[in-house]
């Protein structure tokens, strides 16, 4: 009997019935990330690193830090949707334009004629008299108004020529014409009365301009001194890194000045609706004083408000016209200067033929020792007023090209837009607490 054979091996199933591995779990649901709020950014012109040593951004870096409302800026500054568009305001347009509404003889040209009639009518004095104040420098018979008129009325040499060699009888010729016979031959006429001009008018010009120099120069100090200033720039710094951080504008170690005005042309999302500005503030008042500060929180704003009035007067200003006026006004001194010599280089033979009661050398000659002093020191004022102009556009790291009546024009409408804001009081920090 043979052994019986192991039972054959099943058969191998076909790949068609092989069971496929199951497939792995799903992973679990993923928690949707908060979508982060998109602030509205604030335009500025970024400072160049290399352009902030010795600025007002170098001083700010060594301020203490300044801490940022995150959660208010959010809450103020995030984009809002897009409103539909606005509704026109009925009556709202272009304002309409207001409704347009005897015998005497004669030799100058009849216009100059009577120009000269009209002009010295103000004057009121016969020619005799007016020959007489002009040859004494009389300045209590020849005001200010007075010397200017006889300016506008100076012959000139052709005319002159004409009215004297007509060898006609004063009581022959025309108005005009007997101004030009009696007061308009007194030699160096011209010069005699610009002297007389400005001997008139040199206390009142002297403290026009150098109140001008004053307020200048206090404006100067206050843009680079103020230490409640340089703190709110810093808070504007830090706060517009947080609006433009993730954008070109982000990171921004100093910005131009010309970004200031904007402050007040960004508002929040509240309402009633604020600035940065008032949000700007509100951090500075919340700041401990820097060192040599007097006031506190908002009494601090409160004052530095204050302090940029001088920012509005010097913006009424024109730093060329000014400069203009300081150089004739120190010109002029030269001129009566020149003149006193030219009169003490007159010959023996030209002063005897000179006019009764011409007291020039006798008057010019004190008033020149008298002012030469305080013409030099408004000199001087107007030099360091120059220093301190340069110092200033440079402390903010200023274009070249940037005139300074362009920086004070902005800086006033920056102090006008914070007077305002502080008057209005309104502080967004507390507004939220109250709200709270």
């Amino acid at each position: 009997m043979t052994p019986s054979s192991p039972p054959p091996p099943p058969p191998a199933p076909s790949p068609a019935c092989r069971k496929s591995p199951s497939p792995p779990p799903p992973p679990p649901p993923q928690q949707p990330k908060a979508k982060q709020s998109k602030l509205k950014p604030f335009a500025w012109t970024k400072l160049p690193k290399n352009k902030i040593r010795g600025t007002v951004w170098d001083a700010v870096r060594s301020d203490p830090p300044v801490e940022v409302d995150a959660s208010l800026l959010t809450e103020l500054f995030s984009v809002q949707p897009a409103a539909g568009p606005a509704k026109p305001v009925a009556g709202v347009g272009r304002a309409a334009a207001p409704a347009a509404g005897g015998g005497a003889l004669v030799l100058l040209d009849a216009k100059r004629a009577n120009n000269i009639a009209i002009i010295l009518s103000r004057v009121r004095l016969p020619f005799d008299e007016m020959r007489a104040a002009v040859l004494s420098l009389d300045k209590e018979t020849l005001p200010s108004d007075a010397v200017a008129a006889l300016l506008s009325c100076v012959p000139s040499p052709e005319e002159l020529d004409i009215v004297v060699s007509a060898g006609v009888p004063p009581a022959s010729l025309g108005f005009a014409e007997r101004f030009v016979l009696e007061v308009g031959s007194i030699p160096r006429l011209q010069k005699r009365l610009e002297c007389l001009a400005y001997m008139v008018r040199f206390d009142a010009s002297l403290a026009a301009v150098a109140a001008d120099v004053a307020t200048t120069r206090a404006a100067c100090a206050t843009l680079r001194t103020s230490l409640a200033l340089r703190q709110l720039l810093g808070v504007v710094l830090r706060l517009g890194n947080a609006l433009n951080g993730g954008s070109f504008r982000g990171a921004a170690e100093g910005f131009r000045t010309d970004a200031l005005p904007r402050l007040a042309e960004l508002r929040t999302n509240s309402t009633p609706a604020s600035t940065l500005l008032h949000v700007a503030l509100s951090h500075c008042a919340a700041l401990p004083p820097l060192d040599g500060e007097a006031e506190e929180g908002w009494e601090r704003v409160k004052a530095l408000a204050a302090s940029t009035a001088v920012l509005r007067e010097v913006a009424r200003l024109s730093m060329t016209e000014m400069a203009d006026e300081a150089s004739r006004f120190c010109g002029c001194l030269q001129t009566v200067k020149d003149e006193l010599a030219a009169a003490s280089r007159s010959t023996r033979a030209a002063a005897a033929a000179a006019p009764t009661g011409d007291r020039f050398i006798e008057v010019m000659s004190p008033f020149v020792y008298e002012v030469e002093p305080r013409v030099d020191e408004l000199k001087a004022d107007l030099k360091l007023m120059q220093a301190e102009l340069d110092a200033t556009h440079a402390f903010f790291a200023e274009e070249p090209k940037t005139s300074m009546e362009a920086f004070f024009s902005r800086w006033a409408t920056f102090a006008v837009q914070l007077e305002a804001a502080v008057a209005s009081g309104d502080d967004p920090r507390a507004k939220r607490a109250r709200v709270a």
